[in-house]
């Protein structure tokens, strides 16, 4: 029997239903998607990434799939997304699909002393009170070109980056240099005190070697050399092939390599393919072996009832989120109008209008793993705006059209326009037709990215956001989303004025008081408050062969198609 990561069931009863009086997968509309997803949800398990991966020793020849369109195959970012990198190029540490950090080039064998996310941290020492942060490597790791690594390689890589890319999170850093060939040290302002401060440094660089990078005479930006269990072939700009690196340095020094580090596949072609039907021909005609991204679900469903091909889905670390302006300059500043606002918007509703394929969200975030765990919190068993889907509140009204007059009566609301701020109009306009129900004058404004920010800047051009926000646990995206040290201002984005609600989040985003009973008082001020409302989440489908035994993803849900596991072909 095969074992799966996600414990995939046949879908070719559920397909052939869903397929009736449909003549092809049409272009997502409110009326379809939601039987393609309904039919995806009741026929197959969500990707758990709690199962331990089933290694099978079998190496697959070749796979492709598509992917993101790449110009430049520069590893440098902390956003750096480029096809491929995460099994060319290695980190410090690095971090699994739950988001729990483990050391990869750092020695595992040494350190120690720092105690990270409530435990010690491999590699790693740290004297308490200070802004020094000592890490050391391995001595045996090498790049693809032979070059041995060295403590002064990933001191050039750290100092690179920060100097001449784009960094989050990195304000704080002092400076990154080597000690000896195995020790380089990091020095800060001050402690890095904050839950997942350190995960945004540690494991948001590639390591390179500077010699090279500097004899690469593109400062790797068509090519891409690094200590991964995956070498570079090629690039022609619709294309990026990898083989199998049968030197990698731990292979070669004897260790065993975590799953997300295993080489199960002899060639990788990532085909950048940004069409969904293309990808969809693709796959049909045997140019693609597995799409770890479709975001629709009547996509997925197109290989429903083909035995060459199996579909799983899980949700996106996002949390899309509806803000309100707590500005004396909107009229949100009223506290009953917020919440008469978050009770006339019906996420469930929401999600229909939209296409059907996200995952309600209960409170900002609860989506997450690591080290803080979701598993703590059931979000949807409180009682308030977030969690309500239209029946009877005590002593408010029987349904949500009373719930809502309740709560404007009490406000001093006369009918003025709401602005609603968002970067894309889809789910905004579908609000801006929820509020409109109930007397709530509403008018979407999309901007871009740019305008967006300088918009919020001024709070007396919009009233509600309508945004998205992510990061490697629930606190650490309450601390981006509504840390006052964000804006400068004392404020937060949304122009909440509170210091008892900011002092909690800065407590929860400390190691001693990240605990569940601080976590949830601090969402439920949030809430009593009607500060924000959690919307949902997306879902992504993947469509992966049928002789894939295993799926591994690493940091941030990254696909890594040469760790997965494999059966072998039948004699």
């Amino acid at each position: 029997m095969k074992k799966f990561l996600a414990l995939l069931l046949a879908l070719v009863m559920v397909a052939g239903l869903a397929a009736c009086g449909q003549q092809s997968a049409p272009a997502q509309s409110a009326s379809s998607a939601p039987n393609a997803a309904e039919a995806i949800q009741e026929s197959s398990t969500a990707l758990d990434n709690t199962v331990e991966v089933e290694n099978t020793g079998y190496i697959k020849d070749y796979i492709a799939l598509n992917s993101l369109v790449a110009t430049s195959l520069t590893p440098w970012g902390t956003s750096n997304d480029t096809p491929g990198n995460y099994e060319v190029y290695e980190m410090l540490y690095e971090c699994d699909a739950l988001s729990n950090i483990y050391p990869l080039l750092a020695d595992a064998n040494r350190g120690g002393s720092y105690i990270y996310q409530g435990k010690p941290l491999p590699g790693c020492d740290h004297e308490e009170g200070t802004g020094v942060y000592d890490v050391y490597i391995y001595d045996c790791i090498y790049d693809q070109k032979g070059e041995h690594i060295t403590a002064s390689d990933v001191a050039f890589s750290y100092n690179w980056q920060k100097d001449n890319e784009a960094v989050s999170g990195w304000n704080d850093i002092v400076s990154i240099e080597a000690l000896d060939d195995t020790t380089v040290r990091f020095t800060f302002n001050s402690e890095v005190n904050g839950v997942g401060g350190l995960t945004d440094i540690f494991c948001r660089c590639f390591i390179v070697s500077e010699k090279t990078f500097t004899e690469s005479g593109d400062q790797l930006v068509g090519q891409m050399i690094g200590t991964g269990p995956y070498k570079f072939v090629s690039f022609d700009g619709t294309a990026i092939t990898l083989k199998r690196n049968e030197d990698y340095w731990q292979l070669k020094a004897g260790m065993t390599p975590r799953p997300e580090q295993a080489a199960n596949v002899e060639t990788i072609v990532y085909r950048m393919i940004g069409e969904s039907a293309q990808v969809i021909i693709g796959l049909q005609t045997g140019d693609l072996t597995c799409c770890p991204e479709f975001n629709r679900a009547d996509d997925a469903l197109t290989f429903a009832n083909n035995d060459k091909f199996q579909i799983t889905y899980y949700p996106q670390k996002f949390v899309n989120y509806l803000n309100a302006n707590c500005d004396e300059a909107s009229p949100l500043h009223d506290i009953n109008l917020r919440k008469a606002v978050f009770y006339a918007v019906d996420i469930d509703g929401l999600i229909q209008a939209t296409g059907g394929t996200y995952e309600r969200l209960y409170a900002y975030a609860n989506y997450y793993g690591g080290y803080s765990d979701a598993t703590w919190f059931k979000w949807e068993d409180m009682d308030n705006y977030n969690t309500y889907t239209g029946g009877a509140i005590e002593g408010v009204g029987a349904n949500r059209a009373e719930v809502v007059k309740y709560y404007l009566d009490q406000s001093s609301y006369n009918g003025e326009k709401l602005y609603i701020l968002c970067q894309s109009s889809d789910e905004a306009t579908v609000i801006a037709g929820q509020l409109a129900q109930y007397g709530i004058n509403a008018e979407v404004k999309a901007v871009d990215r740019t305008s967006a920010r300088t918009t919020q800047g001024d709070p007396s051009q919009w009233d509600l956001e309508v945004g998205m926000m992510a990061g490697d646990n629930i606190a650490v995206v309450w601390e981006h989303g509504f840390g006052t040290a964000n804006t400068g201002t004392g404020k937060t984005s949304n122009y909440v004025s509170d210091p008892e609600w900011n002092d909690l989040l800065a407590l929860c985003n400390t190691a001693d008081g990240h605990t569940k009973e601080n976590m949830e008082a601090w969402w439920q001020h949030a809430v009593d408050n009607a500060y924000t409302m959690g919307l949902f989440t997306t879902k992504t489908y993947m469509v992966i062969p049928s002789d894939m035994v295993s799926v591994v993803q690493g940091d941030k849900l990254t696909f890594l198609p040469g760790a997965c596991t494999w059966a072998a072909p039948e004699a």
